[in-house]
């Protein structure tokens, strides 16, 4: 007698899933109000910082980027951080993600808002609007600076304008600058 060759495996064969019989169980739901108000202090300062850098970007509708050749605009944004962290460049780096090929030089905005808000640098339009934004930015933020995001052949610059809210975020403007 021949033998022919098997086309199916010797192993066993999977059983089907058998069909529920009865209907599946429900979840316990858990109670809404404490999951509320736990999330309720962290979710709050989320909606500030937000709505801060929202009206920040408001503010700054009209105003180039005085570190840029070219004619880029800022854009609001905000991040958390810990009230007890103190903002150095690591820190910045962790809070914003950026990625570890950058450089960020971190300095106070002081500088910066002397050349804007000089009408003979950038006319008297561009310096009232920057006087106006520096105003709020120094009476509903702390420690406002300007950081760069710098990396070996890169051209297009991330740059931020910020400051801290009480609860420790990083609050401010974004933009991009040409440096040649």
């Amino acid at each position: 007698m021949a033998r022919t060759k098997r086309t199916q495996s010797r192993g066993r064969r999977a059983k089907p899933h058998p069909r529920p019989t009865s209907k599946p169980k429900a979840r316990a739901k858990p109670n809404a109000r404490r999951r509320t108000a736990a999330l309720a202090p962290a979710a709050t300062a989320v909606t500030a910082a937000s709505r801060l850098a929202k009206a920040l970007q408001v503010l700054a509708a009209d105003l180039p980027n005085p570190a840029d050749e070219s004619t880029d605009y800022f854009h609001g944004f905000s991040a958390p951080l810990g009230p007890s962290v103190a903002l150095s460049p690591e820190a910045f780096h962790a809070a914003l993600g950026v990625g570890a090929r950058y450089q960020i030089d971190l300095g106070p905005a002081d500088d910066l808002f002397a050349n804007v808000e000089d009408p003979e640098n950038w006319g008297d339009d561009i310096a009232h609007g920057f006087r106006v934004l520096h105003a709020v930015m120094t009476a509903t933020l702390t420690d406002v600076s300007v950081a760069y995001a710098r990396g070996a052949g890169v051209v297009r610059v991330r740059m931020w304008l910020f400051g801290r809210a009480d609860d420790g975020s990083l609050v401010g403007l974004h933009s991009l600058s040409t440096e040649t």
